[in-house]
């Protein structure tokens, strides 16, 4: 596995601002973000399956009511701890943003798609298929499979949507 240098402030400003650059923005459409537990599988490692986390923020500017959602989202990706092939114990730390299409054809379930670029300790492009149901009002719950540059994810996240 290559590592690449990456900056934990610029993938962290990014994510930030999502969240903060589009309140003006948010009218009955759009802006949101989330926290998640992620479950993550290693391409070309041994012992590699561990826990991490991802925040992420993100704004739907098109919003066609009860058909689909289109927007951009980004995230903080930090996975659980390896061992590469060295030996040696590690741990990624990346930023992705990427294009997100959401069905909303059901009302308390929605069904998304994401592909998008990924950039830290590995960079390439990425992907992501999932779904949510919504729990109250303003909050869902999101399950989420991404494949990566390195490597898979499983991801189990509460968001919260503006109004």
């Amino acid at each position: 596995m290559t590592r690449r240098s990456h900056s934990l402030p610029t993938s962290l400003a990014l994510t930030l601002a999502l969240l903060v650059a589009a309140p003006g923005m948010a009218s009955a459409t759009g802006l949101y973000g989330g926290i998640g537990g992620i479950y993550t599988d290693f391409d070309d490692v041994d012992n590699d399956s561990r826990f991490g986390y991802r925040l992420y923020g993100g704004y739907d500017f098109i919003r066609i009511p009860a058909l689909l959602r289109l927007g951009l989202e980004g995230g903080y990706t930090r996975t659980g701890s390896f061992e590469d092939g060295d030996g040696n114990t590690d741990r990624l730390s990346n930023g992705d943003a990427g294009l997100q299409v959401t069905l909303t054809t059901l009302p308390l379930v929605n069904f998304h798609g994401r592909a998008g670029y990924e950039w830290g300790d590995t960079e390439g492009a990425m992907f992501a298929l999932g779904g949510s149901v919504s729990v109250f009002p303003l909050t869902r719950i999101r399950a989420e499979y991404q494949n990566r540059n390195e490597f898979d994810a499983g991801m189990l996240s509460l968001e919260i949507r503006l109004p």
